[in-house]
């Protein structure tokens, strides 16, 4: 059957769209841990390790995302991203306020994977195999 919409040639856009999202979401993510005192006031005071654990994931977060939107090393990013989603169902069992959804995680495993497969798109530092 044919295509009813045959702009194939913008192929390289979808991908860019697709970094760009993942990666605003990715900083979402990070602000919003860094800078939420629900998250923080909710972890035990007296477990500085919970806290840190806290910055360090919302710091990965950030460098994650910031890789997405300037196309820098978009493959790596990919792969620190479902890193991230497969290690965070271990993260949600002791701190299930920091991790998000399922659903999420499982959509954002399959948007970075697609990511790594194609590479970064248009308007990227990566150049294009």
């Amino acid at each position: 059957m044919l295509n009813l919409f045959p702009i194939q040639f913008l192929a390289p856009l979808a991908y860019f769209v697709l970094r760009i999202g993942v990666g605003i979401i990715f900083l979402y993510l990070g602000k919003s841990h860094i800078k939420n005192n629900e998250i923080a006031s909710s972890l035990d005071r007296s477990d500085s390790g919970n806290n840190s654990k806290v910055w360090f994931v919302g710091i990965f977060e950030i460098i994650i995302g910031l890789l997405f939107l300037f196309g820098f090393l978009t493959q790596i990013a990919s792969l620190l991203s479902m890193l991230y989603v497969l290690f965070s169902g271990r993260l949600r069992r002791k701190m299930p306020q920091l991790v998000p959804g399922r659903l999420f995680l499982i959509l954002l495993f399959f948007a970075s994977l697609s990511l790594f497969i194609t590479g970064a798109g248009a308007f990227a530092f990566d150049l294009p195999i």
